[in-house]
């Protein structure tokens, strides 16, 4: 079985001029996600009314989800999956605090600035019976010690599942580079005695290039997908290009296809 998953932080809807305006990228943003087909997307940034329009674009995918801050009007990590491929069996959401089941919760000397969360689905493929449990994440863009703390607890809710009968896989925007001490955090044995990888990791630096901020340059490498060390990677990128002759948000999408 083949499973293909998107990585992409949507950018919020700030709203910017011309053709970083949502209005205008949100074609983009659809042609490009009709384009690959993935089963999967982890997205960052996303508030109601993007994810919205996303959907009346996008109608064989469902979403799960909450806001940040409880009140329906913060960013989210919304998980897309194709309802034609997987039915959703399970869904969560925990925060990045040391408080992680207080909607909202924000643990002061962690020093970020805003909630910060993980939303985390289980999955059954509609063919071949086979479990997925996919958590995707925003990690902090300021805090250095929130980003640490946050992959920690990470780690630790990922070593907590049974994946005796599951294939686990992490996306995220995780503002930090793959020698960062948060990124190696990602990378530990679980107590399970599954691991994850880094898909990205043996291509070369400047393709993993994810960050361009509307240049023409991407210039940080902070998205990937980590994946299922039981499961063969068949193929990855970071599609660096336009769509529609602009870009379809401010980070490049990692898109990565796996073997089962």
């Amino acid at each position: 079985m083949l499973l293909k998953i998107i990585s992409l932080n949507i950018r919020y809807d700030k709203p910017d001029p011309y053709e970083k305006n949502w209005r205008v990228r949100r074609k983009a943003l659809a042609s490009l996600i009709t384009h690959y087909a993935p089963d999967l997307i982890g997205t960052q940034e996303g508030k109601a009314h993007q994810l919205l329009d996303l959907h009346r674009m996008l109608p064989n995918y469902q979403s799960i989800g909450r806001d940040r801050t409880g009140n329906d009007t913060g960013e989210r990590c919304t998980i897309f999956y194709n309802t034609e491929r997987l039915k959703c069996i399970e869904t969560g959401d925990f925060f990045l605090s040391e408080t992680p089941e207080i909607l909202g919760s924000v643990t002061q000397h962690w020093k970020n600035s805003y909630p910060r969360m993980v939303t985390w689905g289980r999955f059954q493929t509609l063919d071949e019976n086979i479990n997925i449990i996919h958590y995707n994440t925003h990690l902090d863009h300021n805090s250095e010690i929130a980003r640490k703390l946050s992959s920690k607890l990470i780690i630790e809710r990922l070593s907590d599942l049974d994946l005796s009968n599951s294939y686990l896989f992490l996306t995220g925007d995780f503002n930090s580079t793959p020698d960062t001490i948060e990124r190696k955090t990602f990378l530990q044995t679980l107590s399970n005695e599954i691991y994850l990888k880094d898909s990205l990791f043996n291509i070369e630096i400047s393709k993993q290039l994810s960050f361009h901020d509307f240049t023409d340059e991407p210039f940080l490498a902070i998205d990937t997908i980590y994946y299922d060390c039981r499961v063969e990677l068949k193929s990855i990128k970071v599609d660096q290009g336009k769509w529609e002759e602009i870009y379809a948000s401010d980070h490049c999408p990692v898109i990565g296809e796996f073997l089962f």
